[in-house]
């Protein structure tokens, strides 16, 4: 039905206003979520390790209900059996990976063959602050252009509170020695090919991660999702060049990442290379959509796709890929309908914004199917008002447990 609302709507665009006026209408005569679940639901629980529990029957699964909120609902049927919420992992490092240094246009404001990234100090200043009341873990950040500076000369790349971690800059000559079986031209510039990006942090999270079997968050920003998913297929492929493994990826969240590539991606950055790699139906793209539809690392990882409709930049290929959970927000509520860098920067914790969204089990059977800006798949629902913002969205997804 709400697929049939939207091509009505692109050919008569006065059902639009029609369809939100009666939905508030409808909203303020029935109660559909009222506000004390939705408080209940919200609630951060004191941090605290619950044991294993013992099994003394086989456990049945919980039915996703139709209006409940993203990876947060699984969370709460998640606690009790058979599966630990992540909440028990708080030591667990959050590895953050920006993307292309084109900026947030379509014409960007790097030139073709830049190394640098002018605004790596902001980039991911707002999720990191987001996460310094929630999560007693590392949250780090990884470099991979040659001039990664902040204002006063410091590097960007970092590794949170951890100690004796290996360089969080990319470009380390550890990760590039291992890496010789890819070519390295143009490394540290907006030429350097997503494959060779790809295997440096794959050698990055083998040396912090892999080795020692520990467990790590994945998030990325547009490109930055791209090289987290290229990276885990290459590994789960047993590549050449690239190590046995990486750790467990408990979770990897994607924030406007150009999953199924954009028209004109080439146009932010000069026609470099990056961008070239990102154009609709690249050589890198038809490889992802057939053999990385949903990699895995050292288990199940929970994959959460989050775009917005008034990202312009790249729309809905932020959500054309496999994955347990993805939220599509659009612009009727309160500025949750982000433009291509909005949603990693909104640290607010109101549950009013609106979004469709949906959760499967199954992420191969086409339950959240999406095509460019329709939802396709049955599993769809949408909120008009009581949905978590874009940084609250990343923290419960990072919070839920996996399937």
């Amino acid at each position: 039905m709400l697929r049939r609302f939207f091509m009505l709507n692109r050919r008569f665009p006065l059902l639009k206003y029609i369809f939100y006026g009666c939905a508030i209408l409808i909203v303020s005569g029935m109660v559909l979520w009222p506000a004390s679940a939705s408080a209940s639901l919200h609630a951060q629980a004191p941090l605290q390790v619950i044991p294993t529990p013992t099994p003394t029957s086989t456990p049945t699964s919980t039915p996703i209900a139709k209006r409940a909120v993203g990876p947060k609902l699984t969370h709460e049927q998640a606690k009790a059996w058979p599966l630990l919420p992540h909440v028990l992992y708080r030591g667990t490092s959050i590895v953050l990976v920006h993307g292309l240094n084109g900026g947030d246009s379509l014409f960007g404001s790097a030139s073709n063959g830049s190394a640098s990234m002018s605004d790596c100090g902001t980039y991911w200043s707002d999720a990191r602050l987001f996460l310094a009341s929630r999560w007693s873990g590392d949250v780090r950040q990884v470099s991979y252009y040659r001039n990664e500076v902040n204002r006063d000369g410091s590097a960007c790349a970092e590794n949170g509170n951890a100690q004796d971690s290996y360089s969080a800059n990319l470009q380390d000559s550890l990760y590039q020695a291992r890496c010789a079986g890819f070519s390295s031209a143009n490394a540290g510039t907006n030429n350097e090919n997503i494959d060779h990006l790809s295997c440096l942090l794959a050698w990055y999270l083998y040396y912090n991660f892999g080795q020692n079997h520990w467990d790590e968050v994945l998030v990325g920003h547009s490109m930055g999702g791209l090289i987290i998913r290229r990276a885990m297929e290459l590994v789960e492929l047993h590549t050449v060049s690239f190590p046995a493994t990486i750790g467990h990826v408990t979770d990897a969240i994607t924030f406007d990442t150009p999953q199924g590539g954009v028209f004109g991606a080439n146009l932010a950055c000069g026609n470099c290379l990056q961008g070239q790699e990102m154009r609709l139906g690249s050589a890198l793209l038809e490889d992802l959509a057939r053999n990385a539809r949903h990699p895995d690392s050292g288990g199940n990882t929970d994959w959460t796709l989050i775009g917005s409709a008034c990202d312009l930049l790249i729309g809905g290929s932020a959500l054309m890929m496999d994955a347990n959970h993805k939220v599509w927000y659009d612009g009727l509520t309160r500025g949750t309908c982000y433009n291509h860098g909005g949603a990693i920067h909104d640290v607010s914790s109101a549950l009013d914004g609106g979004a469709s969204h949906c959760d499967t089990a199954q992420s191969f059977n086409g339950t959240c199917a999406f095509w460019f800006e329709f939802p396709q798949g049955s599993g769809w629902s949408y909120q008009l008002t009581g949905y978590p913002h874009g940084l609250l969205e990343m923290w419960y997804a990072i919070e839920s447990s996996s399937w």
